[in-house]
């Protein structure tokens, strides 16, 4: 017999003013997602000017995009105001701009930006085929997603209430994740799998705990992808580029 889940607001964890460590956490993930954009990028990352993050949070991501060189003009949107949370140390000199947005129509016109990319914000969207297809609209060449593949052997109602209990309402495979893409409108040019790196590993506990969990992860996923997303929570991430043919999809 199934139990109902706690719903409480939606996202409400992401409101008011973050901790200093929250904001630490948040810099310390931006490292690996932005890795994850340049590597998927590869040589292309040269023909990339200006940049859009949706669901940029604290900035933290644009920030380090604009360390290692990734665009030269950066926006970040999201639906709480970027300027309560913002974190950008490290960040190159070149413009940024941050605003609010609606949730459903990003203020921008078609064709707009070299990248835009949400990275890890699917899952917490209440129409997802809807969001990619803006996405797409706005974007000029490259769009990239990415999420928290949590639905694996080990998934049990507790691990499903505790994601939701921070904004997480879509739950995603590699494959699910794939299908959801490409019935949206986009065509996928580069996929990866991703464990976290070490430092992400060792913030909550220790720097022993984060190497030993590190070592088990990424020797499972190196040694067979499919088993490892089979039996752990793994992020996956997708270079897309507008597949011209597709209609605009709704959610359903």
């Amino acid at each position: 017999m199934t139990m109902e889940f706690s719903i409480g607001q939606h996202n409400a964890h992401y409101e008011g003013v973050y901790s200093r460590r929250e904001r630490d956490w948040r810099r310390v993930c931006a490292v690996d997602k932005a890795d994850h954009i340049a590597g998927l990028l590869g040589a292309s990352a040269a023909s990339v000017g200006n940049v859009l993050e949706v669901g940029c949070g604290t900035g933290a991501v644009l920030a380090r995009l604009s360390a290692i060189g990734i665009g030269r003009d950066f926006t970040g949107i999201d639906v709480i105001d970027p300027a309560t949370n913002l974190e950008t140390d490290g960040a190159a000199s070149a413009p940024f701009h941050w605003s609010s947005y609606d949730g459903a129509t990003i203020p921008f016109a078609d064709g707009w930006f070299d990248l835009v990319y949400a990275s890890h914000v699917l899952e917490h969207v209440a129409e997802p085929r809807a969001f990619l297809h803006e996405l797409v609209r706005v974007a000029r060449n490259f769009i990239y997603l990415e999420v928290p593949c949590e639905l694996h052997a080990r998934t049990n109602r507790r691990a499903l209430q505790s994601t939701l209990d921070i904004g997480h309402i879509n739950f995603y495979t590699p494959d699910t994740f794939r299908l959801v893409l490409e019935t949206a409108g986009l065509h996928v040019a580069g996929f990866g799998t991703y464990d976290h790196s070490l430092p992400v590993h060792a913030f909550h506990s220790s720097r022993v705990k984060g190497i030993a969990k590190s070592l088990v992860r990424k020797s499972l996923l190196s040694v067979s992808p499919g088993l490892a997303t089979r039996l752990a929570t793994y992020h996956c991430g997708a270079l897309c580029r507008r597949a011209e043919t597709a209609a605009p999809p709704q959610d359903r």
